[in-house]
């Protein structure tokens, strides 16, 4: 007996995706943080580094919130263009 069904599963991977590239922006924003603070305590330029770190952590974690949602629409439009067989409201 199937815990879910076929849409609760969809549903399922979806979150699944959504909160990985929450994480994922989360850890980006702190390694630049960190990254930076740590090569200005090294060299005594805060908070240049500082700053710069948190710009390219959030920068990274943006991108891949971008590829999520470019893998998204493709999946949307790859499944609006070939519906399945069975779904009553293809045309």
């Amino acid at each position: 007996m199937a815990l879910f069904g076929p849409e609760q599963r969809k549903q399922l991977r979806i979150a699944n995706r959504v909160s990985t590239v929450g994480a994922e922006l989360a850890i980006a924003t702190l390694l630049g943080l960190f990254g930076g603070s740590w090569i200005d305590a090294r060299l005594d330029t805060r908070p240049l580094f500082t700053f710069l770190g948190l710009a390219l952590g959030m920068a990274a974690g943006m991108k891949g919130l971008f590829r999520l949602v470019r893998a998204e629409r493709q999946k949307t439009a790859k499944s609006k263009a070939n519906p399945p067989a069975n779904d009553p409201k293809a045309p």
